[in-house]
């Protein structure tokens, strides 16, 4: 007897433990009234893809808390989360998405603190205006879900709201006025991008009244200007709001910004005004006392000015600094980077600007990714770009740069990409790119460059795009072409390369596009080019190659683009040929081939 009450005893203190500890999930389940709220709120859905099948009446399915995307509180029951985001598909940019509408059954989940929508085709409804007497909301993310028409003024109800994202509902949803959000007291993130504001334009004086916000994102909006303001009143520069990320990118904004920047100039870590109007120079005050700011982008934003004087506002914290595609001709002073002793990206693409590659760049010693591609910058690559040894991309390409490429390349190992195309840079290929066997991306086309391919290519085995085109490459394709298992692109058109096709190209099957036109290629077209079953584009025209057309280049059945013309091809054309669905452009002409397919299959 004794025995038997003590193991009652035992059963109903293990009973009180489960149901006191947390983290074990809601003993009694979900509260019914809350579990029917959601099967409601089902029914308005459209399920595709079975992602709320754990959602039902069965009775191993009545607990809600177990529900996909339901998370109730392990002390009182209540469903506190909903977290429906559409997960991706197998194709690109495509969801597997929930469609419908919001049903106003989700009033009765009373204390909902999280909802996430993102990413659900809502088909071009209206945000429900009832969101807004969710009161215990804290985190609401309606992004990526096809809404329309204007905000909600109610959604400023939320007095609770810490983070709020109603981003890329792509200009089909819009506000005229975001004062109803000024009332948010404690947001601290919000993101309307592609919300189209171009009617609020009083979003700055709204923004400065939340005094909580950190990181605000309004790329492409269509934000009205502000009314530029006179040097030195600053009167827009009365904010406290503590922000340290900002992201005002694809706007048509004016130099009139930069005074309503100086609200953040001493919080800010983040701040893009690329694809912006702020045509003209950049004063110097716009980023006075910015010492915090890690990452800057002011690419393709009609800048005219000179890269200095006003870098010199930043100093070591800067880690990103974007300003390509602007209008900032001249050459770069040697000190001009001299704070930035931490900085780790850099882009002046396509900047106008000339001189020599500068000394100032050679002691960034934490860079890691510099583009100068597309200016016009002369002279020759130093010997000490080897001192760089923390960088992973450099491109070059597109300048006037000329000399050779120095052996000290190969101390870059951790380089993956490196781009020097379309300069005038002379001498051989040195031994030592062998040495860079991180590289996954290496363009020296259209030089003059001379001599033979290193076999030290071969030790590249990472190598992903090669192109060595338009050169004046001689002696033969070395076999250890071969080991680039993992190539996609491989160029050596416009060379003077003799000597065979080697066999080990076959190794290459991950390959898209090869084109070996314009040589002195002599030999046949190996057998083992039915290997590359990936290959669209292949050219090997304008070479001296003879034999038939081997009948293996039918199991390339991806290839849009073959190029055999202007060879010494003997034979019949494989009638496998003709099969080929895929193939678009067929070249074989000023050859000796034979067979009536000829006759139609010259397109």
């Amino acid at each position: 007897m004794a025995g038997r009450s003590f193991q009652h005893l035992l059963s109903f203190l293990v009973l009180l433990l489960l149901c006191a500890k947390p983290g074990l999930g809601n003993v009694t389940g979900c509260i019914e009234r809350e579990r029917q709220a959601l099967l409601h709120f089902k029914r308005g859905l459209v399920d595709d893809y079975g992602l709320l099948s754990s959602w039902g009446d069965e009775h191993d399915n009545r607990n809600c808390c177990n529900w996909r995307g339901v998370q109730c509180s392990n002390q009182s029951g209540h469903v506190i989360m909903l977290h429906l985001q559409a997960p991706p598909s197998e194709y690109a940019y495509e969801y597997q998405s929930l469609r419908g509408e919001i049903s106003p059954s989700l009033l009765e989940l009373e204390h909902l603190t999280h909802l996430d929508l993102s990413c659900i085709d809502f088909e071009w409804r209206h945000i429900p205006p009832f969101l807004g007497f969710l009161s215990r909301m804290q985190y609401l993310n309606l992004s990526h879900a096809n809404f329309n028409h204007t905000i909600p003024t109610q959604l400023g109800n939320l007095s609770n709201l810490l983070s709020l994202d109603l981003s890329h509902n792509y200009y089909d949803l819009n506000s005229g006025n975001l004062e109803c959000l000024s009332r948010l007291s404690s947001l601290r993130h919000l993101d309307l991008s592609s919300v189209d504001l171009s009617k609020a334009i009083h979003w700055s004086q709204a923004i400065n009244k939340l005094p909580s916000l950190i990181h605000l994102d309004l790329q492409s909006c269509g934000l009205p200007l502000i009314p530029p303001l006179t040097i030195p009143s600053l009167s827009h520069a009365n904010s406290s709001v503590p922000l340290v990320f900002l992201d005002l990118s694809v706007n048509y904004l004016t130099f009139s910004i930069y005074p309503w920047l100086l609200n953040f100039n001493t919080t800010l870590l983040h701040l893009d005004l690329s694809f912006n109007d702020l045509n003209g120079s950049i004063p110097e005050y716009a980023f006075g006392n910015m010492n915090s700011l890690e990452y800057l982008d002011l690419s393709r934003s009609y800048l005219t000015s000179s890269i200095y004087p006003w870098l010199l506002n930043f100093n070591t914290t800067l880690l990103h600094l974007d300003l390509s595609f602007n209008d900032l001709n001249g050459s770069i002073p040697e000190y001009a980077f001299g704070n930035m002793n931490s900085l780790e990206y850099l882009d002046l693409s396509g900047s106008q600007l000339d001189g020599e590659i500068l000394n100032a760049i050679r002691d960034m010693s934490s860079l890691a990714y510099l583009d100068l591609s597309e200016n016009q910058l002369r002279g020759s690559i130093p010997d000490t770009v080897g001192k760089m040894v923390s960088l992973s991309h450099l491109d070059l390409s597109g300048n006037q740069l000329q000399g050779s490429i120095p052996d000290t390349v190969g101390k870059m190992v951790l380089l993956s990409h490196l781009d020097l195309s379309f300069n005038q840079l002379w001498g051989s290929i040195p031994d030592t790119v062998g040495k860079m066997v991180l590289l996954s991306h290496l363009d020296l086309s259209y030089n003059q460059l001379h001599g033979s391919i290193p076999d030290a290519v071969g030790k590249m085995v990472l190598l992903s795009h090669l192109d060595l085109s338009g050169n004046q490459l001689q002696g033969s394709i070395p076999n250890t072409v071969g080991n680039m298992v993992l190539l996609s692109h491989f160029g050596l058109s416009y060379n003077q390369l003799r000597g065979s096709i080697p066999d080990t190209v076959g190794k290459m099957v991950l390959l898209s596009r090869l084109d070996l036109s314009n040589n002195q290629l002599q030999g046949s077209v190996p057998d083992t080019v039915g290997k590359m079953v990936l290959l669209s584009h292949l050219d090997l025209s304008g070479n001296q190659l003879q034999g038939s057309v081997p009948d293996t280049v039918g199991k390339m059945v991806l290839l849009s683009h073959l190029d055999l013309s202007r060879n010494q091809l003997q034979g019949c054309i494989p009638d496998i040929v003709g099969n080929m669905v895929s193939l678009e452009k067929l070249y074989l002409s000023q050859n000796h081939l034979q067979g009536l397919q000829l006759l139609f299959l010259q397109y």
